[in-house]
């Protein structure tokens, strides 16, 4: 009863933060929101000196509904993907994600190593240290979508690299959830009674057969179900079920849904999937102001030592991009030297990481990897979309008359959410 009065509570307040505040001053100053909600969820969490409406007991009580909200975005982002698309002609965007993600996290690898060996960390041993500095670099690689889609939506913002960046991002954030599953399988708690099985490998392949198997007989279950509203049930009761899955396994309930959708596109009707795609696009967005809620509230450090992290993730993070978007220009006409400054968005994919860390890792460790994360989503929430805006003005797809285009929109009507074919 306390944790359902809780959660009404919590949701109740940022529906409220969201419509009379947050939306007029991203309108006004031209930033992605996000870090208000994560202030809410520290103002309401253990450690507010305040009022606690989100205690430890509500919120180990909450758990699944943290483990929907993350499923909820994997299973977003598998329905979209299309692998025709991401393998078309010349590969140009997988290509320049590829390349970006192995420089920025190699970078911020190499220079979390370093903070990690000159500061007072304490480690429980050389695997807790190779997780820290693994989850990070993963971290690092998440690009979000949500600015492009901004600053399409505010300045009309149209051309080939606001085309090509959309693709990159979406293969950055498939490149980062498959390899932040396979840090979960390969830092695995053991089992004793199994002596060392299942290995890494296999538990790999557990996530990756699980998703499909549940994909498959979620295909199937739906069948010719049209009805909004039992498909909107359906929905949250899978994803429920493939991330409580995941969550007791200690795997990514991310990766599971990620391949559940996958599978599920090419094997439900496409008008279904269409509608399905639909339901989750207008529903992710309370999805992602819950994960920023439960990751604020879950995220209780102390001392400098974790701030101090998060200030030199950000850093890395930083230059990661820029050089890792230089880098992946050379050769490619298409391409800037200077692109990196548009991908510093981190968004909702990154949430999720952090929140998935707190739940498997909910001690010190965990605490500490979420806060550098969610410090580097709430920081570059107020540069990154005017960074893209910057360059896509020098580039040439965002126009002189596209403020007067955007003022114009604002008075039609908004079509309904179109699906994306992916990257």
């Amino acid at each position: 009863m306390l944790a359902t009065l809780s959660l009404l509570f919590v949701v109740t307040a940022a529906y409220l933060l969201a419509h009379f505040v947050v939306d007029r001053l991203e309108n006004k100053f031209f930033f992605s929101s996000g870090g208000e909600y994560l202030l809410l969820g520290i103002l309401v969490g253990p450690a507010s000196p305040w009022f606690t409406a989100l205690s430890g007991d509500v919120l180990a009580q909450l758990a699944p509904l943290m483990s929907l909200a993350i499923g909820w975005m994997g299973l977003l982002y598998g329905t979209r993907i299309q692998f025709p698309t991401i393998a078309g002609s010349r590969f140009t965007a997988g290509r320049i994600a590829l390349i970006e993600a192995i420089v920025s996290g190699g970078i911020v690898a190499a220079i979390a190593s370093v903070a990690f060996h000159f500061l007072p960390f304490s480690w429980e041993g050389p695997k807790q240290w190779a997780f820290a500095i693994a989850t990070l670099s993963v971290a690092a690689i998440v690009a979000s979508p949500y600015t492009v889609k901004l600053v399409r939506r505010k300045l009309n913002a149209k051309g080939e690299t606001t085309n090509l960046f959309e693709k990159v991002f979406h293969i950055n954030e498939l490149v980062a959830i498959v390899a932040f599953g396979a840090i979960l399988c390969l830092f695995h708690t053991p089992n004793p009674a199994f002596d060392g099985r299942p290995t890494w490998i296999e538990w790999f392949v557990i996530t990756i057969a699980l998703g499909a198997l549940l994909g498959v007989l979620f295909g199937m279950f739906l069948g010719d179900e049209h009805n909004e509203d039992k498909q909107f049930l359906a929905l949250v009761g899978i994803v429920v079920f493939a991330s409580g899955l995941a969550y007791s396994l200690e795997l990514s309930p991310l990766l599971v849904n990620l391949v559940l959708g996958v599978v599920l596109v090419r094997v439900a009707d496409p008008q279904l999937v269409k509608e399905i795609d639909l339901s989750l696009e207008r529903s992710s967005r309370p999805m992602y102001i819950v994960m920023l809620i439960f990751a604020g509230a879950m995220t209780t450090v102390t001392g400098w030592l974790p701030w101090a992290l998060a200030g030199i993730f950000v850093l890395a993070r930083t230059i990661g991009k820029l050089t890792g978007g230089a880098v992946a220009s050379l050769g490619l006409p298409c391409a800037r030297m200077d692109q990196g400054r548009g991908m510093l968005g981190h968004g909702d994919v990154a949430v999720a990481m952090a929140l998935n860390i707190l739940l498997v890792y909910p001690g010190d460790l965990g605490k500490m990897l979420s806060a550098a994360i969610l410090t580097s989503v709430v920081v570059n929430e107020v540069w990154s979309a005017r960074l893209l805006k910057g360059l896509l003005i020098d580039t040439g797809d965002i126009r002189h008359d596209s403020k007067l285009s955007s003022t114009k929109r604002e008075g039609e009507i908004k079509p309904p959410p179109f699906r994306e074919t992916g990257a």
